[in-house]
């Protein structure tokens, strides 16, 4: 029976290591501007960097987007994100001073994409030249002269859908090796043990 349970362990073991890579989603370690902070000059671009390589497959930057709101609900930036490693950085504009939203969206490395938003506060230096700012989200031009919408709804998650997917199946995976684990302890229990021939010589 010590053997038994010792499998029973090990099964349990392994399915709970195959649950902490499915949600090993990539996460924000730093950015610019800074979360909640206040910004009182204007820097060449806008960055989030997360803990791990970013997934740009064909460095086509799709799956990613940087938005920034002002106060006004305008959007200050141009639709384009460049991902360099653990990066993602977009061309930095801000119109009139006030608080800021910044909306991003990720491809992790594990495939999955994540969102978030915080917020930061412009004060604008003196003699600074504000961007007028646009309505609607701005899209990136490409080289062909096509654009594409940036990827992101604007309304932040933190997580998605795929990673509670992941999840329920890694769950049902688990309840049915450990079923099959506990079947087999059943029958080697009630199997009979071998008769001993006690007639002697």
């Amino acid at each position: 029976m010590a053997g038994s349970a010792a499998a029973v362990a090990i099964t349990g073991g392994a399915v709970l290591g195959l649950a902490g890579p499915a949600s090993a989603h990539n996460y924000l370690v730093a950015s610019t501007p800074e979360i909640d902070g206040t910004l009182t000059a204007l820097p060449k671009a806008f960055e989030i960097t997360t803990n791990d390589k970013l997934l740009d497959i064909g460095d086509s930057g799709s799956g990613f987007a940087f938005r920034v709101v002002g106060p006004d609900g305008k959007y200050y930036e141009d639709g384009c994100v460049d991902i360099d490693g653990p990066s993602m950085t977009t061309p930095a504009a801000l119109g009139d001073s006030g608080k800021y939203t910044v909306e991003w969206q990720i491809v992790s490395a594990d495939g999955h994409t994540v969102s978030d938003e915080y917020a930061f506060t412009w004060k604008a230096p003196s003699g600074f030249s504000a961007a007028t700012g646009s309505s609607t989200p701005p899209t990136c031009a490409t080289a062909g002269g096509s654009s594409t919408e940036a990827a992101t709804s604007g309304t932040a998650s933190g997580s998605t859908d795929s990673a509670a997917t992941d999840a329920l199946w890694i769950g049902a995976g688990g309840i049915v090796l450990v079923g099959v684990v506990v079947a087999l302890l059943l029958v080697l229990r009630r199997r009979p043990a071998p008769e001993t021939d006690d007639t002697e010589d």
